[in-house]
């Protein structure tokens, strides 16, 4: 399990702890960026959701493309969010000192402007209420309304290349896996459900990597089992933002927070 997904449990479990009288907490954010980390749902009926980011931590992307001939940068079609007025005055910036972003690569380029940290805040406080997000819970169990993120977080966005999500080994690629793997982990157990890989082993294989024909693959913890997936051959450039948490900052009370989940 990642340092992130621990700790969205972790804080999954001191909510049903503290508030499990007056709310139900569900952990579902796990890997998929889209879904928001916990979902709440009271007594009255009533559901929204937490978001969980123990800092400093990534928070929310979106895919620029940068377009040769016109020199400037496009918002992708396969983005999850919808352009708005924040991401704009990004992308206005940038197409402003288009050459030097093109070329941003893999280590990437920071996007720095005249109140770019407000900009970035409200990109996040909308992205995360458009999902349905009415409070973020971070470290030593800070709890904030997330209309409040610019008063709890400095915010900084780089753009760079990112390797696109992963997938299932596959069919296809299922045999030649396993050959490989028996033949780096001797007398390794392995099982197939449908077209995934798991590998029982006591040894610490998480992020171990490979490369197989022209696909790259990795092995990633699965509770008690580790599963290899095929990492994608796709690159995408992102507008990536990160966070930190400001120093001496007070969540709101218990007592508040009560107040909300029995509304």
């Amino acid at each position: 399990m990642n340092n992130w997904e621990e700790f969205e449990v972790i804080c999954t479990s001191y909510l049903t702890e503290q508030f499990g009288e007056y709310a139900t907490f569900t952990h579902q954010g796990k890997s998929y960026s889209t879904v928001p980390d916990i979902k709440v749902e009271t007594k009255k009926n009533k559901q929204f959701y937490i978001e969980a980011k123990h800092t400093p931590a990534q928070c929310g992307q979106f895919v620029l493309l940068p377009n040769i001939e016109t020199k400037k940068f496009e918002y992708s079609k396969l983005n999850s969010t919808e352009v708005n007025e924040f991401s704009n005055a990004i992308i206005e910036h940038m197409n402003n000192y288009f050459e030097d972003f093109k070329e941003a690569g893999t280590t990437g380029k920071f996007i720095e402007f005249n109140n770019c940290q407000n900009i970035f805040s409200q990109w996040i406080i909308k992205t995360y209420k458009d999902k349905g997000v009415k409070f973020f819970i971070t470290n030593n169990n800070l709890i904030f309304q997330v209309e409040q993120f610019a008063e709890y977080f400095n915010v900084t966005a780089k753009y760079r290349i990112k390797r696109s999500g992963s997938s299932s080994v596959g069919r296809g690629s299922i045999d030649s896996v396993k050959k490989y793997i028996k033949s780096i982990i001797p007398n390794v157990e392995l099982k197939t459900t449908n077209d995934k890989i798991f590998v029982v082993s006591d040894e610490n294989l998480h992020n171990k990597r490979f490369i197989i024909g022209k696909n790259e693959f990795m092995i990633s913890k699965r509770e008690s089992d580790f599963e290899i997936r095929k990492l994608s051959n796709t690159f995408n450039a992102n507008v990536i933002f990160s966070i930190e948490l400001k120093s001496n900052k007070d969540g709101i009370s218990t007592s508040k927070f009560i107040d909300v989940l029995v509304d």
